[in-house]
């Protein structure tokens, strides 16, 4: 039996898998992903790192450690799903969690879930609580009447490691891309932590969403047993040099909410989602010998009420409100802000990358633009 997986190993495994990083790594060898000629709106979603790559590191890590990771990996996932089934099973989404289930699923879930990061080359995450008043020297502490638990919480989006990262720490739900629903598995997690999906380039999808955000909040507020809604108010990831555009869904409801930020050390492959996909990101991150997270949380809530945006106009507030946070938030990690964020991610891709967008996408996002002309028209 041990002779025959060495034969499949040798004669399958190892010429498939130097064919499929080949083709991967002469994907981004085009020009067109090395262009540092583009305008500023695009350059958050520019990836700088092509030179770094070491052809000798990927193909060793493809062939020796890739198969090794890919188990544990794996064998992870499929036992948080698991165990997740079991705990969960004859819940109703729209309810919230039974004290007693969701006390004994927590702790084994969030253990699974920080194992598959240690599997993925994450074998020391460092965390660090910081305050508000280092990056913000006027705030000041009020009194907040909370739960257990923050109903909202803000982080910045760089990688699709964040999601797994944050189900480590908090065990959230997340306001997240109707697609991921669709992903084997992890569609299935994201879908049972009650999460609100939204479909990005449909308006009216997008204002149910708010509805729906602003529901959830009020739930875990009155004592319902709902995990907390985590957002990235960016919407999309760029190439992690940057903060982008803040979108109303986290600030709209103008709760208290929990800022954390997540910063990845800079290695010979960045782990930042800009114009890469999940499966180049995921191949190339398994056969790094090493990944490197922290993880940033303020101590306590950030509380609008120290804005008093009660002075300024309505539809106003959540702007403000956003902007303060975003500021803190690129005090916090050392970026740039920038006011690019999902649309100009989709011109990028179209218009430099050259990528194909369904027609049904095309119209959604005209429609989505002529929306966001007339609100900074008004």
């Amino acid at each position: 039996m041990i002779e025959l997986l060495l034969l499949l190993y040798i004669v399958v495994y190892c010429p498939l898998i130097i064919y499929v990083y080949s083709s991967l790594l002469k994907k981004y060898e085009d020009p067109k992903y090395l262009r540092a000629d583009i305008p500023d709106r695009f350059q958050p979603f520019r990836r700088t790192d092509y030179k770094n790559w070491n052809k000798l590191e990927i193909y060793f890590g493809a062939i020796v450690l890739l198969p090794l990771r890919l188990i544990f990996v794996l064998g992870s996932l499929f036992a948080f799903a698991f165990v997740f089934f079991v705990t969960t099973k004859d819940f109703k989404l729209e309810n919230p969690w039974p004290a007693n289930r969701y006390k004994f699923l927590r702790s084994p879930l969030q253990f699974l879930a920080r194992a598959y990061l240690f599997f993925s080359g994450f074998y020391q995450i460092k965390q660090r609580v910081v305050k508000y008043s280092d990056y913000d020297q006027d705030y000041v502490q009020t009194q907040i009447n909370v739960l257990s638990q923050p109903s909202i919480i803000i982080s910045n989006h760089v990688s699709w490691y964040d999601t797994i990262t944050y189900v480590f720490k908090y065990l959230p739900s997340f306001v997240s891309k109707d697609t991921v629903k669709e992903y084997p598995v992890f569609g299935w997690i994201t879908t049972n932590l009650k999460s609100i999906f939204v479909e990005r380039e449909n308006a009216n999808n997008r204002r149910q969403v708010m509805i729906d955000i602003l529901n959830r909040v009020n739930l875990i507020n009155q004592g319902h047993l709902f995990p907390p809604v985590l957002i990235f108010p960016e919407g999309t990831t760029s190439n992690g040099n940057y903060i982008l555009s803040f979108k109303k869904g986290a600030f709209e409801p103008l709760q208290p909410v929990k800022i954390c930020c997540l910063k990845y050390s800079p290695r010979r492959f960045s782990l930042a989602m800009d114009c890469i996909g999940i499966y180049a990101l995921t191949l190339l991150s398994l056969v790094q010998w090493k990944n490197e997270l922290e993880i940033i949380e303020f101590e306590g809530l950030y509380d609008p009420a120290y804005l008093k945006l009660e002075q300024y106009p309505e539809e106003k507030r959540w702007e403000i409100y956003a902007e303060k946070v975003k500021d803190i938030m690129s005090k916090c990690l050392g970026l740039e802000k920038t006011n690019s964020g999902y649309r100009e991610e989709y011109d990028y891709e179209v218009e430099i990358l050259g990528e194909k967008k369904k027609k049904s996408s095309q119209n959604n996002m005209k429609q989505t633009n002529q929306e966001e002309d007339k609100q900074k028209v008004d």
